[in-house]
């Protein structure tokens, strides 16, 4: 019997600073095409894969809201990435990921 790792820690984030923790992490991404492949573009793709991929949309007393499990290093490049970010200033907000992620969730209980 596989035995299941528990999460070196637990995320638990309402709908918009889910948003706004994506939106840091493509612009990581997005600076892939201007001035090529970095050690924080790979880390913001290799996130952010592995957050739509494996992380959980819920509502809960009717907000809507995300889980995400981090495991070994990943909270500290995730904190690393978000400090960087926090400090160019950015504050806009264009996308939001939590429809797709709640999709993802929502086609894999029809799935199981």
């Amino acid at each position: 019997m596989k035995t299941i790792k528990p999460p070196d820690l637990d995320l638990y984030l309402p709908r918009e600073l889910f948003n706004s923790m994506m939106t840091a992490l493509d612009y990581f991404i997005a600076t892939e095409s201007e001035i090529g492949e970095t050690v924080h573009s790979r880390q913001a793709t290799r996130l952010k894969r592995k957050i739509l991929t494996h992380g959980r949309a819920f509502s809960n007393n009717g907000d809507e809201n995300v889980s995400i499990y981090f495991y070994g290093v990943e909270p500290a490049v995730m904190m690393k990435l978000l400090t960087i970010y926090i400090n160019r200033g950015e504050e806009n907000i264009p996308q939001d990921y939590y429809p797709e992620l709640k999709r993802r969730k929502c086609k894999n209980e029809v799935e199981t």
